[in-house]
């Protein structure tokens, strides 16, 4: 009996010394875990500190570019009626659309410069050509309202009658390319109500392309061009280009050549005709 009631009492010192054991790491990590909330608490109330100290008022806008039919100030101010944050707080996203959305913006980008100013860079849209009697497009055949066209009457002139002001921009600048080699400069594109194409250049020479196969045909012409018929520049009135394997020449005094490919023997064989 007395051996029962010492191992009792052992087992009943041993189970008391577990509780006390669990008791004290169950405070440790309570504590740990309060350092820890205290912690994150001090780490947000800090930053949230920093991030009001950062994100001051705007107080400076700088426009930059080169602006033809932009008004700099105009666009400074559209600025200032826009901001809707701090330094950091801004809604730059938004703010780039509302200036892209505005007329004669191409493009922008827009970065903070610290502490409290906003460089805004803008493109602005460039006439590519007259868009028939009075419009203008830009480079992706974008109508573009201008009041003051006096100084862009040098620019190449597109009409149509077939299509639209896209394909005759893509069609404009794709040519202009092709005949860079041959030295000639378009100034005037047509198309008409059937989907034909006929190109007058700088120094009175007319092409005749016809609906299809304009590339072909243009390569073609620059090779006949720089086989001689360059030499005849001052006498041509137009050429004809709608033959598969050659094409005609309407001089000036009113004859007619043809000029056909012989890639076998010589590049170019002219007859009359």
């Amino acid at each position: 009996m007395a051996n029962q009631n010492s191992r009792g009492a052992n087992r009943r010192q041993n189970t008391t010394g577990g509780y006390a054991q669990t008791g004290a790491n169950g405070l440790l990590e309570k504590l740990s875990t309060l350092v820890l909330m205290v912690t994150f608490g001090l780490v947000v109330y800090g930053g949230h500190l920093m991030y009001r100290q950062i994100d001051r008022p705007l107080t400076n806008v700088v426009i930059g570019g080169e602006f033809n039919h932009l008004l700099q100030q105009e666009l400074a101010t559209l600025v200032y009626e826009q901001i809707n944050g701090g330094f950091l707080s801004v809604d730059l996203t938004k703010l780039r659309q509302v200036i892209l959305d505005q007329p004669w913006v191409d493009q922008v980008s827009i970065r903070r410069q610290w502490p409290t100013s906003l460089q805004v860079k803008i493109i602005e849209e460039v006439p590519i050509a007259r868009w028939g009697k009075s419009g203008f497009l830009n480079r992706l055949g974008e109508e573009l309202k201008i009041t003051d066209s006096s100084k862009l009457q040098a620019l190449p002139v597109l009409r149509s009658d077939y299509g639209t002001s896209l394909e005759m921009m893509q069609q404009y600048q794709s040519m202009a390319q092709l005949l860079a080699p041959t030295g000639l400069k378009l100034v005037e594109l047509q198309r008409d109500n059937l989907g034909a194409w006929r190109v007058d250049t700088e120094s009175g020479v007319g092409l005749v392309l016809g609906r299809n196969k304009l590339v072909e045909k243009l390569r073609r012409f620059a090779l006949v061009w720089e086989s001689g018929l360059n030499r005849q520049l001052n006498n041509i009135k137009t050429i004809d280009l709608r033959y598969p394997n050659g094409l005609a020449v309407a001089w000036k005094d009113g004859i007619l050549v043809g000029a056909q490919l012989n890639t076998e023997e010589n590049p170019v064989r002219s007859v009359e005709g």
